[in-house]
């Protein structure tokens, strides 16, 4: 049995960096995630709008009947209407997720953002909206709710800078819990703890660390406090206090922390398991 906190975690964001997968590989390994064992943690396939002809002809060569999508909008609203206008055109994909940064972190860039996506049709969807963690703030996040869309942070990338530290990794999970802000992450997010990768040298955060980081937030815990769960690079010390999350802390943090895109299931997976959080039995 998958402990619920785990469960569609993991959306597959192998197109991206540093994975950057073939269509046709990709394809194939997010149906190989939904048949295994793991298969409740997997979630929704993540791919740009500027992929989607690609995609339609992977999942025909693949016999792929229908795809549960996050689609992403790397240029910003302008592509909004017309890359939806392809989605809803084809049966086969099932709209979940739009994600979408905005043009400037600002208060009128994030409100120009939700703006926008009131004007596209979503058919259910649910639409997050990409703010720089430095700049997610109350002002923020009271846009998001008024127009009732959700975050996303963006927890890494390819150059050091595209990391954001732990005090202001802190300071936005604060602020987004305070608000009860629902957010999903990308990028960075590759392991379980917090770690440096021995090739880049550069300083991962770990998805188990945002976990306790969120529940300590959701507990009235100081900025300061968060940070220290998320700068925790002791794997024992972490899974032991994630497998220790009662039930409503752990419907309380999925609450907020919907997902994190991650271009390798397999990693976060292998993790787990070598943790003891999670077993094929």
């Amino acid at each position: 049995m998958i402990n619920p906190v785990f469960r569609r975690l993991f959306d597959d964001a192998s197109l991206f960096p540093p994975a950057s997968l073939t269509m046709v590989d990709a394809v194939a390994g997010h149906l190989r995630h939904h048949a295994a064992w793991y298969s409740e943690m997997s979630g929704l396939f993540v791919c740009a709008d500027t992929r989607l002809t690609q995609l339609a002809a992977a999942m025909t060569a693949a016999g792929v009947v229908e795809l549960d999508l996050a689609l992403v909008l790397r240029g910003g609203p302008d592509g909004l209407t017309a890359a939806t206008d392809v989605v809803f055109a084809s049966p086969r994909l099932r709209l979940r997720a739009l994600e979408v940064p905005v043009a400037e972190p600002t208060p009128g860039g994030v409100e120009g953002l939700a703006t926008a996506l009131d004007r596209t049709p979503l058919a259910g969807a649910t639409a997050f909206m990409e703010i720089p963690v430095a700049h997610v703030n109350a002002e923020a996040l009271r846009v998001a709710a008024d127009h009732r869309y959700q975050v996303k942070l963006r927890t890494g990338g390819t150059t050091a800078e595209a990391f954001p530290d732990e005090a202001t990794l802190a300071r936005a999970l604060t602020a987004l819990a305070r608000e009860r802000q629902a957010f999903k992450c990308t990028a960075g997010l590759h392991h379980a703890v917090r770690h440096r990768d021995t090739e880049t040298g550069f300083e991962h955060h770990g998805f188990l660390n945002v976990i306790l980081g969120v529940a300590a937030a959701l507990d009235d815990a100081s900025a300061a406090e968060v940070e220290a769960e998320l700068a925790d690079t002791r794997p024992e010390h972490v899974a032991a206090r994630v497998a220790g999350l009662d039930e409503d802390q752990v419907a309380g943090v999925r609450s907020l922390f919907t997902s994190f895109g991650t271009c390798s299931t397999d990693e976060p997976v292998t993790d787990l398991v070598t943790l003891g959080l999670v077993s094929r039995e």
